[in-house]
């Protein structure tokens, strides 16, 4: 941050003795002599190429034209005269024009290009014009045969049109040849003009270049000065430029520690945990010492941490973690009120209050712990004795209390809902044993009863429908569990052994049937040649059951389920489908998850069949979706790892009415 400002030293010297102001006046001086001497030159050659153009390229360009021009206003006159006359004279002499023509044509071919883009369109068009004429001459036998005086009359008036376009087309190429000329010379006559008046200007400024070598020298000692004022601009502009990178520096160092300091108190969701890591990180890179006091509900603060840079002296202050302080010091109450950070100065209260030494004066600093909206705590912490704080080391100090509010009231949001969670899995726990004792009991009876001979038959519907809701009530407890357990984050327990599909399905299928016949839904399976899956039979018919017990709740009298199964690589895949309403696309993310239910069947369960479903595919290693269509059914689909070494089964199709 010291480093040294070399010395700018100027390629020029400036002084009594220097020779600058002389040498760039003579310099100047003789480049504008060489450029009077080579202007003309540049200038006349240009100048001279353009004239040879005239004299080589435009005027025999110009001569060959007009000659074209008056050979075709001649032609007509010869055509006229052999027909009233005959004589091949006439014939001779309209094929000596049309020679000449051509030989001009060709002149201007060659030469034409050179004047532009203009003049190669005008011959292009002169060329087509004059070969349709003598084409026009050609077919309608003009130079052939003699005509009757109205039949020549009709024919020259009828193709004397193209006549007239070829004269214009060789009147337009003469036009734009001269035109052509004319820029030619206009240039010439402008860069005459202009050589003429750079000569002058040239003239001019070397007469005066020549009488500013006396001047330049006061100039020179002019910008000396004004060099050494830019350098001592320079040399303040670097000043700043450190102070600017120093402090740069130091927000890159905030910046950092705040970002380590948020991953370190991220890190882990331990309550006690998150609270020390935020004291370690103020001592020693803020404060000295701190402590950091947890508000209660009855406005009192309790201990909660404390850090000293003393290791011994810390373990002294950790004897007073945990202790509650009814009577808190001024000015922490205010701090916690608004919710300010605040400079202190040394305060024999505040330091009697965290325990610090009050033999030693030091700078104090009360940071409030401010999250969602409520005060969690406050942090004092006591500055070394040597260095006060400042409102950079409060603004720190502010910025990490908020990272370590966040964290610390995760931490004890974490630690409630795992108290949460733990208490419901007990009281699951106990509610369910103490439920199914006497559950069992009520089996047990309606068994026996069922084979008793002193019921009467009339009775015994009664004793079925006291068994199945007792099975319903031990299911419910089941799935209770179940949900309890992964929503705990375990995994279902499973016990794996290769099982025919085939022997799955028609289980599954006997399972149900009674009841589609019931509500006259068609109920079919069929199953590929698909070899026997690798998983727990009694949990696979559970996920069949609750696809096809839902499928039962929402597909309408004479509507159809179907459950087929299908190899897909080292997977089985299988599904249920069926042809009810289907689901809404925005209630498809939450079919899955506990406790839901669409509002159409809100009294037919307790909403925990797909949830378990889904808890057992994904025990097994597979997968389970949906696919829906309001208006054409619901399809589930789950995956099955396939047994190792196992031969595919046979193809069976088995409907239910």
């Amino acid at each position: 941050m010291n480093e040294r400002i070399p010395e700018r030293r100027s390629i020029w010297r400036v002084g009594p003795d220097s020779t600058w102001t002389t040498v760039v006046p003579v310099v100047f001086i003789i480049v504008s002599l060489l450029t009077l001497a080579l202007l003309p030159v540049v200038f006349g050659s240009h100048t001279a190429q353009m004239r040879r153009e005239i004299t080589q390229v435009a005027e025999p360009s110009r001569i060959a034209a007009n000659k074209i021009e008056s050979d075709l206003s001649t032609e007509l006159d010869a055509v006229i005269a052999w027909q009233v006359t005959e004589q091949g004279q006439y014939r001779g002499k309209y094929n000596a024009l049309v020679q000449d023509q051509r030989s001009e044509y060709a002149r201007l071919r060659v030469l034409g290009p050179e004047l532009g883009p203009e003049v190669r369109d005008k011959l292009r068009a002169l060329n087509k014009e004059t070969s349709e004429w003598h084409a026009d001459v050609a077919s309608n036998e003009f130079l052939s045969r003699h005509m009757p005086a109205e039949v020549f009359l009709a024919r020259l008036f009828e193709k004397h049109p193209s006549y007239d376009e070829a004269l214009v087309a060789a009147a337009e190429l003469e036009v734009s040849i001269q035109e052509a000329i004319d820029d030619r010379r206009t240039k010439i006559r402008d860069a005459e003009k202009l050589s003429a008046s750079l000569e002058i200007i040239l003239t001019l400024l070397a007469l005066t270049s020549a009488l500013l070598v006396a001047g330049l020298g006061r100039q020179m000692r002019l910008l000396a000065r004004e060099a050494m004022a830019q350098r001592h601009e320079a040399e303040h502009d670097a000043a700043d430029a450190q102070r600017a990178r120093a402090a740069a520096e130091r927000e890159e160092r905030r910046a950092a520690f705040l970002a380590t300091a948020g991953q370190e108190l991220a890190a882990s969701l331990d309550y006690e945990q998150a609270i020390a890591t935020l004291a370690r990180l103020i001592v020693p890179n803020i404060a000295e010492i701190c402590v950091i006091d947890l508000a209660e509900s009855d406005g009192s603060l309790r201990r909660a941490a404390v850090a000293h840079h003393d290791m011994e002296r810390e373990r002294e202050l950790a004897a007073h973690v945990g202790e509650v302080v009814h009577d808190v010091p001024e000015p922490l109450p205010s701090v916690i009120q608004k919710r300010e950070t605040r400079i202190i100065g040394n305060a024999s209260s505040l330091m009697a209050y965290a325990c610090f030494p009050t033999a030693k004066q030091r700078s104090l600093l009360a940071v409030p712990l401010v999250s969602r909206g409520q005060t969690i705590g406050v942090i004092l912490a006591a500055a070394a004795e040597s260095r006060p704080f400042t409102q950079e080391d409060a603004s720190l100090l502010s910025e990490l209390s908020r990272h370590g509010s966040l964290s610390i009231d995760n931490a004890r949001l974490y630690l409630e809902s795992q108290q949460a969670v733990q208490a419901r899995e007990e009281v699951l726990a106990i509610v369910s044993h103490d439920l199914r004792s006497p559950l069992n009991a009520v089996m047990l009876a309606a068994s026996l009863l069922q084979t008793s001979e002193r019921i009467a038959p009339e009775d015994r519907e009664e004793l079925e429908i006291i068994d199945i809701s007792a099975k319903r009530m031990q299911r419910l407890i089941e799935d209770l569990l179940d949900v309890t357990r992964l929503e705990g984050g375990k995994r279902l327990p499973i016990e794996r052994a290769p099982i025919d599909v085939r022997t799955l399905f028609a289980e599954t299928y006997e399972l149900f049937k009674s009841q589609a016949a019931t509500s006259s839904i068609t109920l079919q399976y069929h199953v590929d040649d698909v070899p026997p899956v690798y998983a727990d039979g009694h949990r696979v018919m559970q996920v069949l059951s609750n696809l096809i017990g839902n499928a039962m709740k929402f597909t309408p009298t004479g509507g159809m389920i179907t459950f087929h199964a299908e190899s897909r690589g080292s997977s089985v895949v299988i599904s249920v489908a069926d042809t009810g309403p289907g689901v809404p696309k925005e209630n498809l993310g939450d079919i899955f998850n506990p406790y839901w239910q669409a509002k159409r069947t809100a009294r037919l369960g307790a909403g925990l069949g797909l949830p378990i479903a889904k808890g057992i595919v994904e025990s097994h290693g597979g997968q389970i979706w949906v696919q829906s269509e309001p208006g054409e059914g619901t399809k589930f689909s789950f995956t099955l790892p396939v047994a190792i070494d196992t031969p595919a089964m046979a193809t069976p199709t088995t409907t239910a009415r």
